[in-house]
């Protein structure tokens, strides 16, 4: 598996945007009163026309469940606004993601990414949780994501959230290493008509939005996208033959009946078809050949929330939804029916003690229509998962120290029981400045392919039988993380964070013995023999040279160490050591030339992998 990094990253973009609605803009200076802005508003804006206060300031959801400001967040946290979204010149949400500090997005062909956080990249990462308005993109068969189905109507993103390590305190297993949490606009701030366009030599598409009201409380929104990827460069040059063609559709409507009260409604659909040059493997000499060969995706899902608000200390959150995928490939065919629940809850115990909790149920319906590469067994199979956690903040000294503490307990059909708490202390010196610290246990549970599946392949002359082992136990993180944040003059603010991080029982194959005959066939199983350790940290700086230019940067720096006592998982070992580049820097530049003319540039550089020999 091999994949580009896009680093420089340069884009020809050619553009049109048609906006007609009722919306006006706020003059500058009645957006730079305010001391806080809200998520909602603040991720829509130019944040180019905020003071760095204000930037401090913005709230953030995904460490807490709750509104906080990032300043007093005890995580490593970072923000894609819709302003950085607008102004990245990036098409797709997996190269909106180069933004944040400390993930490593590589593009593997036209339609495929590799998008991790501190370590551990591959198509297949199966360390990192990611979410999309509420709605997990987990996909149980390979325990990644399929990036090429997870896609919007750019301008309607409100935010991207990025948690920099793990987050399974409150959203479960396989948030080992990080978090990404897409969140949509309300459709109330999408009024009207919206028409964009774009073309370049690597894609192109076309997407078109109105929204409207159906009462005086009640918005909706419907859209329309297309995409085209052209196909990438082989080694030697030429074309890959891998070539994209996306559409997709949806809806939201909200519904906000008086002050405490939201209640939300969504749907998508999408279909993919995708061309790309693949190994085809025989029961006959010469067992295996090289086809281009088409692969289609459909998907689609249903969301329902209903969010209450009490009080300013307490408010609650009902959410259920229905997602379907299908993935025809000449591998398998593959399908996955999920129906999800979901409730969390916030209070106060007294001045100083606020609890948050709630409680899950997902249903799992996947189906493996398989073939020589890829079978199940069995074909069919329902897989429940029952959750449910709590978490505590205690003030321990008002406005300087926060003491957190919580985990999270699911029951899974692959492991059983499983537990993940974490602790996280926050101290407060003063009004420009944070530290925290944190411990966590996060765990990623075994996937279909990995339990219960069997992967025929070839390396050289030899079948290689690859076996689910139903035996295995849930790899292993256990965390240790300090930041600090700081505003030492006016119009600079800088953002550090160093991390240690402790893996058992990491994933491996056990081969067996030879069975020699035309050709040679080497059985494997599935093992959980390897350990591990990495280290490391990210900087983040945010400066105002001027009110009309604003700089970004961010370095970040992975070391890793893998091994086993089984000579045979030295592979997968070495796999977890290198599949990710030790060093990551970028440096964004943003300048309102004139009110209504904006100049963004970046520069973006990423290092070494060698796990895929992908120069930096």
């Amino acid at each position: 598996m091999k994949w580009k990094n896009l680093s420089p990253i340069v884009a020809a973009t050619c553009g049109l945007l048609l906006i007609a609605g009722a919306a006006s803009a706020e003059p500058a200076a009645t957006q730079r009163s305010a001391t806080t802005q809200p998520i909602a508003k603040a991720g829509g804006d130019d944040l180019t026309s905020l003071s760095l206060e204000d930037l401090m300031n913005v709230e953030v959801t995904s460490v807490s469940k709750k509104k906080q400001n990032i300043s007093e967040a005890p995580a490593a946290v970072s923000l894609i606004t819709a302003d950085d979204i607008s102004r990245s010149g990036f098409s797709t949400i997996p190269d909106l993601l180069r933004l944040a500090p400390g993930t490593d997005v590589g593009r593997i062909n036209a339609s495929t990414w590799a998008v991790g956080v501190r370590g551990q990249n591959d198509q297949f990462a199966n360390k990192l949780l990611v979410l999309q308005d509420g709605r997990s993109l987990y996909t149980p068969l390979t325990g990644g994501v399929y990036w090429d189905t997870v896609d919007y109507l750019l301008a309607d993103l409100d935010r991207i959230e990025v948690i920099r390590g793990p987050g399974a305190t409150l959203w479960g297993a396989n948030a080992v290493n990080g978090v990404i949490n897409i969140t949509s606009k309300d459709s109330r701030d999408t009024q009207g008509w919206l028409i964009s366009s774009r073309a370049s030599n690597d894609d192109s598409n076309f997407a078109a939005r109105y929204g409207g009201k159906l009462s005086d409380d009640t918005t909706y929104r419907v859209y329309m996208k297309t995409n085209y990827n052209a196909s990438l460069d082989d080694p030697a040059g030429g074309s890959a033959s891998d070539h994209w063609y996306g559409e997709r559709g949806g809806f939201r409507i909200d519904k906000h009946p008086d002050d405490h009260d939201t209640f939300t409604l969504q749907g998508d659909i999408a279909a993919n078809r995708v061309h790309q040059l693949t190994d085809v493997i025989s029961p006959s000499a010469p067992f295996v050949s090289l086809a281009n060969l088409g692969r289609t995706t459909a998907t689609g899902n249903l969301l329902g929330r209903w969010d209450h608000h009490v009080s300013e200390d307490s408010d609650f959150s009902l959410q259920m939804y229905y997602d379907y995928l299908k993935d025809d490939y000449h591998v398998s065919d593959y399908s996955q029916h999920t129906v999800d629940l979901d409730f969390h809850h916030r209070f106060k115990l007294g001045p100083n003690n606020e609890v948050v909790w709630g409680a899950g149920y997902r249903l799992v319906h996947s189906d493996i229509v398989g073939s020589i590469e890829l079978s199940g067994n069995p074909a069919t199979r329902n897989d429940n998962l029952y959750s449910a956690f709590v978490q505590d903040t205690l003030t321990l000294q008002p406005e300087k120290w926060f003491f957190t503490i919580g985990s999270k307990i699911e029951h899974n059909e692959y492991t059983g029981f499983e537990f993940e708490p974490s602790a996280r202390l926050l101290y407060k010196p003063n009004q420009q400045s944070s530290v925290w610290c944190a411990v966590s246990r996060a765990v990623s549970t075994p996937s279909r392919i990995e339990t219960n599946s069997r992967i025929t392949t070839f390396f050289g002359p030899a079948e290689v039988d690859i076996m689910g082992n139903p035996d295995q136990r849930s790899e292993e993180l256990l965390a240790y993380e300090i930041g600090y944040r700081i505003q030492p003059i006016k119009n600079l603010s800088v953002d550090l964070t160093a991390f240690y991080n402790r893996y058992d029982r990491v994933r491996g194959l056990d081969l067996g013995t030879p069975r020699f005959g035309t050709p040679v066939v080497v059985p494997a199983r599935w093992d959980n023999d390897i350990s591990g350790q990495s280290f490391g940290g990210e900087v983040a700086a945010n400066w105002f040279v001027t009110d009309r230019w604003r700089l970004q940067g961010s370095y970040s720096l992975l070391e890793a160490r893998f091994g086993s006592a089984d000579a045979a998982d030295a592979n997968t070992a070495f796999s977890n050591e290198t599949s990710a580049p030790r060093n990551q820097a970028q440096i964004r530049s943003y300048w309102d030339v004139t009110r209504t003319v904006q100049l963004n540039a970046g520069v973006f550089y990423v290092g070494r992998v060698a796990e895929f020999n992908i120069p930096s």
